[in-house]
This record gives structure tokens, sequence and C-alpha cells, in this order.
């Protein structure tokens, strides 16, 4: 199973997935509310139109573990490992500025009132 990141409005359509990634280019720390879509098929089509359609510069896909963020058909970074832990709500900030700070970025996952932090780095 193919597990895909979409972003959604941050006006309309808060969720309780959130990514943070920080830009080198315009050094800005960005968010987006995020919607995992799981699927079995996934090509560079796909992507595409979900990058046009999203408006978004790359796309991130999770399959067997290992995180893909999918900028063009010849620019695809594979991240290889994985960070997955609980963190409590008095950390989250100091958290997250870490994890951009050491990986660029990170998800954050609010399931019930507890949070929980991913972060995939080769």
């Amino acid at each position: 199973m193919i597990k895909v990141f979409i972003p959604q409005s941050k006006g309309r359509n808060k969720t309780s997935i959130r990514g943070f990634w920080y830009s080198q280019d315009t050094r800005k720390t960005y968010y987006d509310y995020l919607k995992i879509v799981n699927t079995y098929n996934l090509n560079t089509w796909i992507l595409e139109d979900l990058k046009k359609k999203y408006k978004q510069e790359a796309i991130f896909y999770v399959n067997n573990n290992i995180g893909y963020c999918y900028y063009t058909r010849d620019n695809i970074e594979v991240l290889t490992n994985r960070i997955y832990a609980e963190v409590s709500r008095a950390d989250l900030k100091h958290t997250i500025k870490k994890a951009l700070r050491d990986f660029s970025g990170c998800t954050i996952y609010n399931e019930a009132g507890r949070y929980y932090i991913e972060i995939f780095f080769k």
C-alpha cells in the first residue's frame, strides 16, 4: 500500500495531520494540512497531475516505509530512514523546530489529543 500525502486548503479543511518543511531557497518554514490517500497504483502521470491540481512543487509519498519526495520524473528524493515517536504537547513546538533544523521537515499527527512526529531522512 502506498500512502500519498495530499495538501488541503488551509482555511477550510483543517486536518489532524500537518507537514512542516524548511526551504533552503527561500529560508522560510512552510506547512500544509495533509490528508493521506492510500493506493496500490502510483505513477509519474498521477504524481504530475497531483502537483498541478494542488499547486505544489513536490508530492510526498511512502511505500514500504521508505519516503519519496517527487519533484519531477528525473528528480525523486529517496528517504530510507524513518523516525516515529510520541511527543508531549508541551514539547511539540521545540520538537518541530529541532526537526526542521536537523532534517528540514517533519509530519505531525494529532490522534485523539496525542501527538506523534514522523521524520524521513537519507
